[in-house]
């Protein structure tokens, strides 16, 4: 038996980004589910508040650019509820709106888009908010 030694990727496929941005956002539902079971209602409302500011964010930064709408591959959901999980349960949603509005702008949209940040996006908007509200990043 031979074999043969190549060079990566040794899996040719092509996934498109939004099957992989919905691939993360499926794994995540898990934890997400957790944190509502565990935390009630209010963390479901938190989840969502970051998504759908992540998503506004995303959407009105490439109007104001006038550059091709990128809202529909999912990064920006991401964003939002790795965000999301991010936060304590009783954070409030007026710095949820900020921390997401912050981690689409400067995390992401700032060094170019999707697949030029050199930071991962949530954990700018997380920095931001751990720098912004100490107090309520840090006890609940």
């Amino acid at each position: 038996m031979s074999y043969t030694v190549n060079h990566a990727p040794h899996q040719k496929f092509k996934v498109s980004v939004p099957t992989m941005m919905y691939e993360v956002i499926i794994g995540l539902l898990p934890a997400s589910a957790a944190g509502v079971y565990f935390f009630g209602p209010r963390a479901l409302a938190l989840i969502l508040t970051c998504i759908v500011s992540a998503v506004a964010a995303e959407y009105l930064v490439n109007k104001l650019m006038k550059k091709d709408q990128t809202v529909g591959d999912g990064s920006a959901v991401v964003t939002g509820l790795l965000l999301a999980l991010c936060l304590t349960p009783t954070f409030p949603f007026y710095g949820a709106v900020l921390g997401s509005i912050f981690a689409i702008l400067i995390g992401k949209q700032l060094f170019g888009g999707l697949g030029f940040n050199i930071f991962n996006p949530a954990l700018v908007g997380r920095a931001f908010l751990v720098a912004s509200f100490p107090v309520q990043m840090t006890t609940w």
